[in-house]
């Protein structure tokens, strides 16, 4: 922790990003980072390297959690997690919204959207989840389907619509299908999801009637059988079926001004796959640099959070006690992206898993800002340890003073009778407490040292010379190596 300019950096994060073998994720708002250790990473720690810049010209990483390889491993239960959590970083609050009612509604709009795509098709991606609401419907209606005959003119009988290999016949005029004037699509689409019964939409079932006539266990739940939608989607289905017109249209407003991120060319290309799975970071030795201008931390916000809780996540889902497995998330001015409360809480979290968290920031008083006093106080108690350059906060200063503690020292006092001024009087000896660390012994140390807090023995604060890399001999030549294509190198 410490202001602008002190060496936070320079001290802390590249010295360590030149010498930790081992996975890393990195925020490098300036892109200073990579510019500096990438090169090294990748040629002496045979680390992969990739840069996380969606708007940028450099981005080399593909970002997808809904990507297939991931996805086809889980079972409904977490594919409806995965899309809640995703969904709850992307439409989170802020102190503006002062109706929360329209973004948790444009919320469930994208976990339908998402579920539904991963129930059926066992992937999908921001930019086709973003576009829902306004894509094209009229392909997606099913020649099997009752709302077929909704939707276009089709070929009947004295009998009623007749039906060629059990699909309607639509009319055709010049090559191409007559369509009735003045049809929601989109509706019939939500009409034809609330009765599908499989997943497959060419499921012949899907469009017979079967879904009322479903088994049902003693408590009266649906008997789930292999490759069956599960209900919880064709109920969302019908609601949004039933929605009120003018209620819907303020959802999908809300909606796609959330998502409004992901329909940019430049996001999707760097979003449609992924580049590794989660694990490899523990099998392999990757880099990711999180590259983002100025400018773009605002827009890409959600985007940011989305990856680094994905990983954060991820990673806790196995224990891993092996040096070699250890990933390091250096977490450069953090706060810079909206709340990451997941992020926060990891430090009493992750120990046993082998994950290792590397706090940066100019002061307390930005986490309470962003994350409020509480959680501010969460992650200064669950850090194992605290770094501390000289600083102008005088609170947070009193805060770290306190956290030393204070020792107890004796005193010596004497006074005399009035007149006597070398013979008679009282001497007292007494104790009172010291700080062991005052604030002003904070705000005022060396610019080139630090204060360093062991958790569990605060009582005992370090002060050391901070290793800035450019007074290390060492150090300074392992900066600014060429980075090659991996592909060249591995």
């Amino acid at each position: 922790m410490a202001p602008p300019g002190s060496g936070k950096t320079a001290a802390v994060a590249v010295p360590n990003l030149l010498n930790v073998p081992s996975s890393c994720v990195v925020l490098d708002i300036k892109g200073e980072l990579f510019d500096l250790t990438a090169g090294y990473r990748q040629q002496v720690l045979k680390n992969k390297i990739f840069v996380f810049d969606p708007l940028g010209n450099d981005n080399t990483l593909k970002f997808n959690p809904f990507d297939k390889r991931i996805v086809e491993k889980l079972d409904f239960n977490r594919k409806r997690r995965l899309v809640d959590e995703v969904g709850n970083t992307i439409f989170a609050e802020d102190g503006a919204n002062k109706d929360p009612h329209w973004t948790q509604q444009a919320k469930n709009l994208f976990v339908f959207y998402a579920l539904y795509d991963l129930c059926v098709h066992n992937t999908s991606t921001f930019f086709e989840i973003a576009s829902a609401p306004i894509k094209n419907y009229v392909p997606l209606i099913n020649p099997q389907s009752r709302f077929y005959t909704e939707l276009y003119e089709c070929q009947s009988s004295d009998n009623g619509f007749v039906k060629e290999n059990g699909r309607y016949m639509a009319k055709v005029e010049n090559g191409v299908k007559k369509m009735k004037p003045n049809v929601n699509v989109e509706l019939l689409w939500y009409k034809q999801v609330a009765e599908q019964v499989y997943t497959d939409p060419e499921n012949p079932k899907n469009y017979d009637g079967s879904v009322n006539h479903l088994e049902k266990d003693d408590q009266g739940n649906i008997i789930m059988k292999e490759g069956m939608l599960d209900p919880i989607i064709r109920n969302e289905a019908n609601k949004w079926a039933k929605a009120n017109d003018k209620e819907f249209a303020s959802i999908k407003s809300v909606y796609s001004r959330f998502m409004q991120v992901f329909t940019s060319y430049q996001v999707k290309s760097a979003t449609d796959s992924m580049s590794f799975e989660y694990e490899d970071l523990r099998k392999d030795n990757i880099t990711l640099y999180i590259k983002i201008a100025q400018t773009d931390i605002d827009t890409l916000a959600p985007l940011i959070r989305i990856l680094l809780e994905s990983i954060a996540k991820n990673l806790l889902l196995k224990e891993s006690k092996k040096f070699e497995e250890r990933v390091y998330l250096f977490l450069d001015e953090f706060v810079r992206f909206g709340k990451l409360p997941f992020l926060l809480e990891m430090p009493a979290l992750s120990r046993s898993y082998g994950v290792v968290l590397i706090f940066i920031t100019q002061s307390n008083a930005l986490i309470e800002k962003y994350y409020g006093r509480e959680d501010a106080r969460i992650v200064n108690s669950t850090v194992a340890y605290k770094i501390i350059f000289k600083m102008d906060d005088l609170e947070y200063a009193k805060q770290v003073s306190e956290e030393v503690g204070k020792m107890t020292r004796k005193t010596r006092s004497h006074s005399t009778e009035k007149g006597q001024l070398i013979t008679g009087g009282t001497s007292s000896i007494g104790k009172e407490a010291w700080d062991l660390l005052s604030a002003q012994d904070i705000m005022n140390i060396d610019k080139d040292e630090v204060i360093i807090l062991v958790s569990g023995h605060k009582a005992k604060p370090l002060k050391l010379k901070a290793n800035y890399y450019f007074k290390n001999k060492e150090l300074l030549s392992r900066i600014n190596w060429e980075v090659k294509p991996n592909e060249e190198v591995f």
